[in-house]
């Protein structure tokens, strides 16, 4: 199991034990309201035990990490990635952060923290960010952490009945010979 360590924070693999903050974090509409539509309770154990099996290079499941602050040891909302479909090299990721927690620059140490935790340990190249359009907040983070916008895919993704663009974000890891 991996532990990353920032100023900060840390971050470990989701455990049965954390089914409380996963099913709070999927159903406060101040978390979910940019991302998608509040989910069933069973949607979101579905969620949740897709992420519990323990994660190594190159599961094809999400790696779900816990984020805690160090000084208290509470924890504060979750990070991860998924590597693309078919790549080794390139992967998504994500983060829910609760409410009490926004703005405290959590987000962006917390996804610096795991980039840079990945990519010393791994062979990843890129990593992409789905953002959907109106999170000015999101945007802000994946910038603070060296994202760079994209892509902009019209009408992708439908929350509450309303169509939103989804904004792509990538973040270079390692250049490959191909794009030297």
């Amino acid at each position: 199991m991996y532990t990353i360590e920032t100023n900060q924070l840390s971050m470990t693999q989701i455990t049965e034990a954390d089914w409380a903050l996963f099913e709070r974090l999927n159903q406060e509409e101040d978390v979910i309201r940019y991302a998608f539509d509040k989910p069933s309770t069973e949607e979101i154990r579905e969620r949740f035990e897709s992420r519990l099996p323990t994660w190594s290079w190159p599961s094809a499941h999400w790696l779900c990490l816990v984020i805690r602050e160090k000084k208290s040891g509470t924890p504060i909302g979750v990070t991860g990635l998924c590597l693309s479909e078919g790549q080794t090299t390139h992967a998504e990721v994500g983060y829910l952060l609760l409410p009490e927690f926004h703005g405290k620059g959590y987000g962006t140490e917390s996804l610096i923290g795991l980039i840079d935790f990945m990519s010393e340990n791994f062979p990843l190249e890129r990593v992409n960010a789905i953002v959907t359009d109106g999170n000015i907040a999101s945007c802000k983070v994946l910038e603070k952490a060296g994202f760079t916008l994209t892509e902009r895919e019209k009408d992708a993704y439908m929350i509450g009945g309303k169509y939103y663009d989804d904004l792509i974000y990538m973040y270079h890891v390692k250049e490959t010979a191909s794009e030297l």
